[in-house]
């Protein structure tokens, strides 16, 4: 299997183009790590020796600690040179993961259009569905009434399962709106995603009252850091998901160690990209863990990593249980880098077929959302 983004054994970029941009929401998106109104990146162009283009989004996540769209800019003026090497990926630091996820994405593309075959092709040998990949609709926090006609919404377009956020205000409340959405949704799987919100103590009680309120999964009912918590919540009747507990391969491990949880959930822009995102889910798998794959309200150049992933998670049998992915944030943007713009169509994503990623950016969408001209590198 070719690795992943691999060019040649001295495979050295010719030219690094970057350029800061904006992307607003269509409403206000609350969660337990904070609000969103807005979601600021760097798209990244690089260029290989023969002029074969690749390209790919940092987006780091500031209210996750991940840094800014500031940290990224500083990274790629003070080290582009040693960017352009294959084997000089940024590892850590504020920044460094969205920047190793855009660069790994961008020679990711340049290999598969250098070769002429589909990114899945570089990453697995195993075939991929060709129905494409489920998607869990996303429901940010609101009233009961709301959360229940964004359910509505949702399986009217097409949805299958739901996940909502909790843990950014009073239990009373979180568990009203599991109510009406279970009551608004009686058939559908729903899932919940804490982001970290609720102490052990709250998180035990939210398992009790939700008992018979058929739960599918919790996404990080604690603190990141409390894995020995997120161990005793195990076993309760709703399975645990870790998520912002494995937001680089060190911590994951760790996660698998401990016993922490049911199952993972990866996002490639947190993790560095495709390569330490897969070698997680493969060591998870091997311990008896299932993986699934989100995006972090990226545009749809990452969302288009964040399929990738999921893609090949689904065919190496690493999400053995079909588990939907958290792959439609891109519905919450009122605006996108892309036009058609990657979004589930009926809960589901296709891989593209062709060379690359499968999305290409709109240079009108460009012009529009770029907060500052293009900055570059050349050798």
């Amino acid at each position: 299997m070719t690795q992943v983004g691999e060019l040649s054994a001295d495979a050295v970029l010719a030219a690094i183009r970057w350029r800061p941009f904006r992307l607003p929401l269509r409403h206000r998106f609350e969660a337990a790590h904070g609000a969103l109104s807005d979601r600021t990146g760097v798209l990244i162009e690089c260029v290989a020796a023969d002029g074969t283009r690749g390209t790919g989004e940092a987006s780091p996540l500031p209210s996750l600690g991940d840094g800014t769209v500031a940290d990224v800019l500083a990274l790629l003026a003070a080290h582009a040179p040693e960017l352009a090497r294959q084997d000089s990926l940024p590892t850590s630091g504020p920044g460094a993961a969205a920047l190793a996820c855009a660069l790994d994405a961008a020679r990711l593309e340049i290999a598969a259009r250098q070769r002429g075959v589909s990114a899945t092709a570089l990453l697995t040998s195993s075939p991929v569905s060709p129905s494409g990949v489920r998607a869990n609709a996303v429901i940010g926090t609101g009233s009961p009434d709301e959360v229940a006609r964004y359910g509505r919404e949702a399986l009217a377009a097409g949805y299958e399962v739901l996940k909502l956020k909790v843990a950014a205000g009073p239990l009373d409340a979180d568990i009203a709106c599991v109510e009406a959405l279970r009551a608004a949704c009686p058939g559908t799987p729903i899932r919940l995603d804490a982001n970290g919100g609720w102490t052990e103590a709250q998180a035990a009680e939210a398992l009790q009252r939700l008992e018979g309120l058929r739960i599918e999964l919790i996404e990080q009912p604690v603190a990141p850091a409390d894995l020995d918590g997120m161990r005793r919540l195990r076993g309760r009747g709703i399975r645990i998901a870790a998520d912002e507990a494995a937001s680089n391969l060190a911590d994951g491990r760790r996660v698998v160690a401990a016993g922490a949880a049911d199952l993972l959930v990866l996002k490639p822009m947190r993790l560095g990209g495709l390569r330490p995102a897969l070698e997680l889910a493969r060591a998870a798998h091997a311990a008896g863990l299932p993986s699934i794959a989100t995006t972090t309200f990226d545009s749809s150049l990452g969302t288009a990593v964040a399929l990738l992933l999921a893609a090949v998670l689904d065919a190496e049998g690493l999400n053995p249980d079909g588990l939907a992915h958290g792959l439609s944030t891109g519905d919450h943007l009122a605006d996108d880098l892309t036009t058609p713009a990657l979004v589930p169509g009926r809960g589901r994503l296709r891989v593209a077929r062709g060379s690359g990623l499968g999305v290409t950016v709109d240079v009108a969408a460009l012009e529009r959302l770029a907060t500052a001209p293009w900055a570059e590198w050349r050798a």
